[in-house]
């Protein structure tokens, strides 16, 4: 029973403080909104106490003047109801510059504390300049009325010391609970732009990853279409090899097409930032179509290709950036080994994870230079025939490998080969 009459409260409240918030308002537009629809609910009860207080002590024109605050504070929730804010507002800094000031001159009853929060009020919710300067001139003037021209009770008896001390004192807790409002509503939103400034630059960073990954895939066919393009060109061939050779430039072309359908398909599912989507794929399959990317670059530097991963050893993990892993691996594997090298691909089971190994017999590497791997220092540099690279591509394969929770471990001796070793979680 408590709980459901605490829910319908809260409701309640939640109403009476939303009047006419629209949800395609801003953020800081909406809450200066509540905050003028819960002032003007708190002040219609202050206000229609007054007005029975002071009607009973037979102060009838004080007692008037309150029942106009009660009005005016209905007319600014109506119009807040019908979304006519400006009016809604300027309906308020307006009438009750008035009140206050007629009831502070002739009442004697603190009304220049009410004045204050209505200037602080003003200076923050009104955004037009000249009208929040206009107002906030007139609110000053007023009052320094009330405090250094106080006038004769002409239109009734002064309200009492203690029904003046009250009044100080919620002018003060109005004063000390707008500034505070506002303070908040300026450290949220704050917070809001620092969140929506790191989502804009996760996505900036994400949105150069995947270039990087278009330029850095796309490259290696073309590099090889330039060559076969270049030994046309010289007329370097035999009839028998301009055969072979066209047939090789069909097989690279229709190869580019599929990389780039599967780059393009990859960029439209990462629009919003790249996403990691887990599923089960078999290994083999993928080793092998990537081989078949590099088929030109395996004849012309006459590599050996040994592939011992068993048919059925499947990952679960993203196909996409695991494909992009596996063929900068691959790439970098052809381009630093020597003519008539071996490449290897095998992989093992250990527990919960796959271990993949591409092993290459070609130029190695040193301490400090596998120490600069995987981070922005890494240097670009020509492969065995001079191949060229730009050197992101373990940089992505590190990134790669962390979104799919796998490691990735490295040993080269220099002249003597590389082994990269990447671990994917396996099918469970």
């Amino acid at each position: 029973m408590a709980n459901t009459l605490s829910v319908y409260v809260k409701n309640i409240l939640y109403r009476l403080s939303n009047v006419g918030v629209d949800p395609e308002m801003s953020y800081v537009e909406s809450q200066y909104t509540k905050l003028i629809n819960i002032l003007n609910w708190i002040g219609m009860c202050c206000m229609l106490s007054y007005a029975i207080v002071n009607f009973g002590n037979e102060r009838y024109f004080l007692s008037f003047l309150n029942l106009l605050n009660v009005c005016d504070a209905t007319t600014v929730l109506i119009l807040n109801k019908y979304r006519k804010y400006l009016s809604a507002r300027l309906v308020m800094v307006i009438s009750r510059l008035i009140i206050y000031t007629v009831a502070g001159l002739y009442f004697h009853n603190g009304g220049e504390y009410f004045l204050v929060a209505l200037l602080i009020t003003t200076s923050l919710m009104i955004d037009n300049k000249w009208i929040r300067f206009s107002l906030c001139f007139l609110i000053f003037i007023a009052c320094g009325a009330v405090i250094l021209f106080p006038q004769p009770p002409l239109l009734g008896s002064p309200v009492p010391p203690e029904q003046a001390y009250t009044n100080m004192i919620v002018g003060i807790l109005l004063i000390v609970g707008v500034v505070s409002f506002f303070k908040s509503i300026q450290g949220t939103y704050q917070q809001e732009i620092e969140k929506q400034r790191q989502a804009l630059f996760s996505l900036n960073k994400d949105k150069e990853k995947m270039f990087s990954i278009l330029a850095h895939d796309i490259r290696s066919p073309m590099v090889t279409l330039e060559n076969l393009l270049q030994m046309f060109h010289e007329d370097l061939l035999t009839h028998n090899e301009r055969i072979e050779t066209i047939g090789l430039l069909k097989d690279q072309v229709s190869q580019l097409g599929s990389v780039m359908d599967n780059l393009l398909r990859w960029s439209v599912r990462g629009m919003q930032g790249i996403q990691t989507i887990k599923v089960t794929f078999l290994l083999r399959p993928l080793v092998l179509e990537l081989f078949h990317f590099f088929d030109f670059l395996v004849r012309q530097k006459q590599l050996t290709v040994d592939i011992n991963i068993p048919e059925s050893m499947s990952l679960f993990a993203d196909y996409d950036q695991t494909a992009v892993i596996l063929r900068n691996l691959l790439s970098n594997a052809i381009k630093f080994s020597e003519v008539c090298g071996r490449v290897k691909v095998f992989a093992d089971v250990k527990g919960n994870m796959i271990d993949i190994f591409i092993k290459d017999e070609g130029m190695g590497m040193d301490d400090r230079r596998i120490n600069m791997l995987f981070t922005s220092s890494q240097l670009s540099t020509k492969g065995t025939i001079g191949e060229r690279g730009f050197g992101l591509g373990l940089i992505l394969c590190a990134e790669f490998i962390r979104l799919n929770e796998g490691t990735i471990r490295v040993e080269s001796k220099l002249n003597k080969g590389s082994v990269f070793a990447v671990s994917l979680p396996k099918n469970s």
